[in-house]
């Protein structure tokens, strides 16, 4: 598995889907991924903008894993965990053996940049309001996950995200030595 976590707006999607078509591997976004397999319930809740319980979505996960065979071949997903409580899930899977781990990429991209990109991609949640939220969770949840993560001995590769997408895959493939 490869994790992809960083700023709103730093590639994380993008890089996400250039490298699974370069490593022939299934890349899942797990908003898409609660979208695409949540209850009726659940797609009410995304709708609200709700944050889906963990049982949910590690119960939706694990079985998009076991399918995907994460166990013996690679898995990109990007912007997840998304709380401490769901990265130690993804370490107990690690350590049972239930996941192939490759590593967390890290794109770190400046706040200016980002909100660039977020203000010119045409969501109609990219509101300044939801912007400034997304960046506080960043620092508030993202930043600390990665710290757990590493202390865990996950490897984090970190990658400056500022520049083209091409700038942007060419460092992530030399930090995965690609």
């Amino acid at each position: 598995m490869i994790n992809i976590l960083g700023l709103a707006g730093s590639g994380k999607s993008t890089q996400g889907q250039l490298l699974s078509e370069k490593l022939d591997c299934p890349w899942v976004s797990m908003g898409q991924l609660l979208r695409d397999h949540g209850d009726a319930e659940t797609q009410e809740e995304i709708l609200q903008g709700v944050i889906i319980e963990d049982k949910k979505t590690l119960a939706i996960l694990d079985e998009d894993l076991k399918a995907k065979k994460a166990d013996s071949r690679e898995y990109i997903i990007d912007g997840w965990p998304r709380a401490l409580s769901q990265a130690e899930w993804l370490v107990q899977k690690v350590q049972a053996g239930d996941i192939k781990m490759t590593g967390v990429i890290h794109l770190k991209a400046h706040k200016e940049v980002a909100k660039e990109r977020l203000m010119h991609r045409g969501r109609v949640d990219d509101t300044e309001e939801a912007i400034i939220q997304r960046f506080n969770d960043y620092k508030n949840t993202i930043l600390p996950i990665l710290d757990y993560l590493s202390k865990q001995g996950i490897p984090i590769f970190e990658v400056d995200a500022d520049g083209t997408i091409e700038e942007v895959e060419q460092r992530v493939d030399e930090a995965l030595g690609l």
